[in-house]
């Protein structure tokens, strides 16, 4: 039996339609609703009408500015608020004025540093693609100033991730998990049971994620790797960028937004972003998709951007993607996920969250091949491996021994550092 809330979400919506749905009773707060307007793109007039329709509920403004502060979208909702004429408490303008502003700051403290990594790495002949990051919001919204920006993302081929290491620890990077000094058996451990790997630059706050494989499951993105098709992206301050081409890309960003269920709206926002432009060829983008085994992933996506953000999608599609019980799943999961009012973080590092992040990754794909590359990603953790380090004849041990080290470091997250 379908209910008032599933029939809200499974109905094609834009923003205005959510607010109406709220005030039918539905689960979704206001202030979250604003900010998915916000987010809508490109700039238009029925943008602003939307964000009007939103702003005009009764919006509790410091639980706007949380709101804002937890989706990352602070620099996308500045302003889109001032476009639309909605003025917000002074204190409130203020504060999301100054998120706008160290924004930028580290915005471009961060393009320039992925520009000058890429030259380093260049040099050294390996083979490297920017992932996400300032050359993302320049495709997506021509500027690489207002999208939120975290850290540096490139993807390297597997046989020279040590090497990419090595250099970037020569860059003043070091690794701060799970372990700082890592042996040659370690980083070899590593880059088997892992696929990525995250530095540190001593002197800022600018992570490094080194990735070596684009998805944890082989069958997610299939032949997707740093040799794909490429393209470059001139940003504004004249540094060239390399990153996935067009399909590719989309593709990417769908699995990557799908593993983390979408907890951030400012993934979604991304990839609405950069579709929305050629709303023509995202037939061809999730047939690529579908293609390279991210077919479940890119239908929740362009679902979310069409409920979300009024997305337009070709009739045909829309009818195959809403008759799929799994998407509608999908959809649903990420919704609870991006609204939810507490989350920090984007998985809970506690049983119930791992429980269902867990759940989550077996319904990103079909199939028993899938299901069985899901059960051996999730077998071994690669922090096990380096914190315990074993004979290479006793890795089977890992599995059996993957719920004990679990629950011994739940242990010590919960009672403080364990003394020697």
């Amino acid at each position: 039996m379908t209910t008032q809330s599933d029939a809200t979400i499974m109905a094609p919506a834009g923003p205005r339609d959510f607010v109406e749905a709220r005030q039918a009773g539905d689960a979704f707060a206001p202030e979250f609703l604003l900010a998915a307007a916000c987010c809508r793109w490109p700039p238009s007039e029925s943008r602003n009408a939307a964000i009007r329709s939103a702003a005009a509920n009764d919006i509790d403004w410091d639980e706007f500015l949380r709101v804002v502060r937890r989706q990352r979208v602070a620099g996308l909702v500045h302003d889109a608020l001032f476009l639309a004429g909605i003025g917000c408490p002074p204190v409130i303008a203020t504060k999301l004025a100054r998120q706008a502003e160290r924004l930028v700051r580290r915005n471009v403290d961060l393009a320039a540093e992925t520009a000058r990594l890429q030259r380093v790495l260049d040099a050294a002949g390996i083979p490297v693609l920017v992932l996400k990051g300032p050359a993302l919001a320049q495709l997506a919204y021509g500027s690489f100033m207002a999208k939120h920006g975290r850290d540096i993302d490139f993807l390297v081929p597997p046989d020279r991730a040590e090497a990419a290491l090595q250099i970037l620890e020569g860059e003043d990077y070091t690794l701060p998990s799970p372990a700082k000094h890592l042996s040659a058996t370690q980083r070899r451990a590593l880059v088997r049971y892992a696929r990525e790997a995250e530095l540190r630059y001593r002197g800022k706050k600018l992570p490094v994620e080194l990735q070596w494989r684009a998805a944890d499951n082989p069958l997610l993105l299939k032949g997707l790797d740093a040799h794909s098709p490429a393209q470059n992206v001139t940003l504004a301050n004249g540094a060239t960028l390399r990153t996935l081409a067009q399909d590719d890309l989309f593709a990417y960003l769908c699995v990557h937004g799908a593993r983390h269920s979408w907890s951030r709206l400012k993934w979604l926002a991304d990839l609405n972003a950069l579709i929305s432009a050629n709303a023509a060829d995202i037939g061809r983008l999730y047939r690529h998709a579908h293609q390279i085994g991210a077919g479940l992933c890119a239908g929740q996506a362009l679902l979310l951007c069409h409920r979300l953000f009024a997305l337009k999608l070709p009739a045909g599609l829309a009818d195959e993607l809403s008759a799929q019980r799994r998407l509608e799943k999908l959809v649903a999961i990420a919704m609870a996920a991006m609204a939810a009012p507490h989350t920090e973080t984007e998985v809970d590092g506690g049983v119930a969250g791992v429980t269902r992040f867990v759940h989550t990754q077996f319904l990103l794909g079909q199939g028993w091949p899938f299901y069985l590359a899901q059960c051996r990603v999730l077998s071994i953790a690669a922090a096990d491996v380096i914190r315990w380090p074993l004979p290479r004849p006793l890795h089977f041990l890992y599995p059996l021994l993957r719920l004990p080290l679990w629950l011994r470091r739940r242990a010590a997250a919960a009672f403080g550092p364990r003394r020697e």
